[in-house]
């Protein structure tokens, strides 16, 4: 073939017709495609029915321990330590009513006396004023009586002198004895006005000594040193024979009765537990005017749970006792006090050690019984749930839970009783995809344990 003649003008046209008929008998003589029908894609999954069950909602926070009571022992007088108990140790355990340290008594005992003897002093110059007043009245009515025969018997005399019976001298000296008499009940009666200044003044003297006494003895009751409840020593300032001033510190101490934890919580998980006390308001604003208590809370269902974080096998009954005065402005939390009643009565070794201050604790705070639907969390899907529906097809559910408790999530309202809920994985998960859906007892079993549990108080 000549390859010059393709390069000529003429040859073009030519070539496009052949390409065009060659294509075309291509397309003709092809097969037919033929569609074959694919039967759908069916999963096997694990469900469970959906049931309700009566949960006690619980917030959990944390919480450092602290003594519910911590007493700094201070010298309320001066002198030096005459007794140091011996077992005085930081950390030591006393029983309340132990006498652990006593200041010298000397100079206290000395003035005590003194001012004993200055009130018994008074105490008998008081008496004696009470004794003058009486011997006066008594001789004032005595002198009285006189003067009124001394009076008789001038009249009778000067009526004598008038019939030249007596003497004028006889009259006269009558009437001296008349004067005298009414100056003596004069005395008298000046001397009872004077007697109520002086049992003024000397009750105010025995007053002033029996304060005295009664500061004295005070003082002196002072230089004993006695622990006013069940203690553990926290820490101790002085030594035996040492010479301490007033309002040195002798030591602190602990109470070992009772411990308090100051728990913290998130206020939307605190919002949440609040809703239940909706139908005590007038009770709840009955605390915050009156003052919040202990039998409020028990009012409210609400019951608490200590743990270490250390050691969460270990765990105390707690009673919820007062809400914090303000909210934490750097962690947007509110505190709640919880307390914890003998704790040294429940140590058990190598189990449940004793309540220290500075132990980090887990506190569960849980309200009155509800109604939830459980689902255990990893069946939730980013806010999403798996249902079977009747027609074995996967529907997804946009449900927020109520509570979100350890491995479970609480709901009160998206579902229904015998909902299945997919608890398996499953990928990928395409709404209205056909589901083969096996029960899951395990599952089942584990939601009834964990209820079983959570009941517990």
């Amino acid at each position: 073939m000549n390859l010059a003649w393709f390069t000529q003008r003429k040859a073009l046209p030519i070539t496009l017709i052949f390409c065009v008929l060659l294509a075309v008998i291509i397309v003709k003589t092809r097969a037919t495609m033929q569609h074959e029908a694919k039967e759908d894609f069916i999963s096997s999954v694990n469900v469970i029915n959906v049931k309700k069950y009566a949960v006690k909602p619980a917030i959990k926070g944390f919480g450092v321990v602290k003594p519910d009571i911590l007493f700094e022992a201070r010298s309320e007088v001066s002198g030096k330590i005459t007794f140091l108990h011996p077992a005085l140790k930081d950390g030591a355990v006393f029983p309340k009513g132990t006498v652990v340290i006593r200041i010298e008594e000397g100079d206290y005992k000395s003035s005590l006396k003194q001012a004993q003897a200055n009130s018994s002093f008074n105490r008998a110059k008081l008496n004696e004023v009470k004794v003058n007043i009486n011997n006066t009245r008594v001789e004032l009515k005595i002198v009285k009586a006189k003067l009124t025969l001394a009076k008789k018997e001038l009249n009778r005399l000067q009526i004598l002198l008038k019939k030249h019976l007596v003497s004028q001298s006889n009259v006269d000296a009558k009437q001296s004895d008349v004067l005298k008499l009414q100056q003596e009940v004069q005395n008298l009666n000046s001397k009872l006005k004077t007697f109520p200044q002086q049992k003024r003044s000397l009750e105010a003297n025995l007053a002033n000594t029996k304060a005295a006494t009664s500061s004295q003895q005070r003082n002196l009751d002072r230089t004993t040193i006695t622990l006013p409840f069940n203690a553990r020593i926290a820490t101790l300032n002085v030594e035996n024979n040492q010479y301490v001033s007033q309002g040195s510190l002798l030591f602190t101490a602990q109470t070992t009765d009772k411990v308090l934890i100051n728990a913290q919580f998130p206020l939307l998980q605190f919002r949440q537990l609040a809703k239940d006390f909706q139908g005590e308001q007038n009770l709840i604003r009955k605390a915050f005017q009156s003052g919040f208590s202990t039998e409020l809370f028990t009012n409210l269902g609400l019951s608490a749970k200590v743990k270490l974080t250390e050691n969460m096998n270990a765990s105390w009954k707690a009673k919820v006792e007062r809400i914090s005065s303000s909210i934490d402005p750097k962690t947007r939390t509110l505190g709640l006090f919880v307390s914890i009643d003998k704790p040294n009565t429940q140590i058990v070794p190598g189990i449940k050690p004793p309540l220290l201050e500075g132990m980090y604790t887990e506190v569960t705070i849980k309200g009155n019984p509800k109604d939830f639907f459980v689902i255990p969390r990893d069946a939730m899907h980013e806010g999403e749930l798996f249902i079977v529906n009747k027609e074995h097809k996967l529907e997804r559910k946009i449900i927020k839970p109520a509570f979100v408790q350890g491995n479970m999530a609480l709901f009160m309202e998206g579902l229904t009783i015998g909902d299945k809920v997919v608890v398996s994985d499953l990928f990928p998960a395409i709404p209205g995809m056909s589901l083969i859906a096996t029960d899951d007892k395990r599952v089942e079993q584990a939601i009834i344990d964990w209820v079983y549990q959570e009941a517990k108080p």
